[in-house]
């Protein structure tokens, strides 16, 4: 089969020929028809996640995965059959803990993923997944190659706005901070989940206006261009003086959270999804006396991403206008554009 092989941080990945996976026990072997391009796999490949997460070279990435089945296991029950039609949960759980029992496989003690540690990934024409449990079914999902996006990008947002459902109300304002691959979908979902009125910003003109196009928004719900707007007056604008209830931040820099932390209304919620730097200043006094609450999420549960995949197939969520479908041989292009902040869409390589 043919893979884009990395075989150290900042190389150019290798198109080449690598033997084909044949799955036993538990394992299922996926024919991979999308494989997104996320920002966690350019972290990897400039080896910023190397005390997290350090690979073993060479190394396939890619985990942000659907496809068909191609092969199963002697264990894998009758309802997984060769031709089914699946996402890939990438998180995978070497033993099972409390975490892993509750579907937090992200979150368990010995974790690691597709595409990142232990086994290969989605940049590839076939991915072996190592249990039958990480695959999603995705029957029903107009356009299986793009729909890779929701396995990641689309599954972290969802996890990201169930941290502020129960926590908003509809007179309310949520900020979705930043308006990429994740973000997108963040926008979505804010809008669809939690009823509040929904404010999104992103310091690229082209990313709102994407936004403008792509995400149906309600009559009190604003988009901001950052970039030719002071943002702090364009929100008090846009919520007649009244502050944030919630911000979803997608880009999680030090300059987004001392931005906007300090917009938030007393019980607000500060969500942290970006990792857009390793260190950043908290205004401890003010949180306490406002009673701010902080949370982070690292992708989705299974049931997140099952629960999403069946808003996509009811037509509740745009999936389809968010991608930029490029070939395996444009993997380097497409990762350099990703690089230099240039793709104005989720990359999916499409086989």
């Amino acid at each position: 089969m043919k893979a884009a092989v990395l075989y150290g941080y900042g190389q150019p990945f290798r198109i080449e020929d690598v033997p084909k996976p044949s799955p036993k026990g538990a394992e299922v072997l996926v024919r991979v028809v999308g494989s997104g391009i996320c920002h966690s796999d350019l972290h990897l490949w400039r080896g910023e996640l190397e005390s997290i997460v350090p690979p073993t070279f060479p190394l396939v990435l890619g985990h942000e995965i659907s496809g068909v089945v191609e092969e199963v296991g002697e264990l894998v029950p009758p309802s997984i059959q060769p031709g089914m039609e699946v996402l890939v949960y990438w998180a995978y759980c070497e033993q099972e803990d409390k975490y892993a029992l509750r579907g937090l496989y992200q979150l368990c003690s010995l974790r690691a993923g597709a595409g990142i540690a232990v086994y290969n990934g989605g940049f590839a024409e076939y991915v072996l997944v190592p249990h039958y449990r990480y695959l999603v079914p995705a029957r029903g999902l107009e356009d299986l190659a793009v729909a890779a996006v929701l396995s990641d990008a689309g599954a972290t947002a969802m996890r990201a706005v169930r941290k502020i459902v129960g926590e908003v109300e509809e007179d309310e304002y949520v900020a979705v901070v930043g308006l990429g691959g994740v973000g997108i979908f963040g926008l979505q979902l804010a809008r669809l989940l939690t009823g509040a009125r929904i404010i999104g910003v992103d310091v690229r003109s082209e990313k709102v206006e994407r936004a403008r196009k792509i995400v149906r928004l309600a009559g009190g719900d604003t988009l901001i261009d950052a970039s030719t707007t002071d943002v702090r007056r364009a929100i008090y604008e846009a919520t007649g003086g009244s502050t944030i209830k919630a911000v979803l931040d997608f880009v999680g820099s030090e300059r987004t959270i001392s931005t906007y932390m300090d917009m938030l209304s007393p019980l607000g919620v500060y969500v942290i999804v970006g990792l857009g730097s390793e260190h950043a200043t908290i205004p401890v006094r003010r949180m306490v006396t406002s009673e701010i609450s902080i949370k982070t999420v690292l992708y989705s549960s299974y049931r997140e991403l099952e629960a999403l995949v069946d808003l996509a197939r009811r037509g509740l969520i745009n999936y389809r206008d968010v991608v930029e479908r490029v070939r395996l041989e444009e993997v380097n292009e497409a990762m350099e554009r990703l690089a230099r902040g240039e793709a104005m869409y989720r990359q999916v390589i499409v086989f």
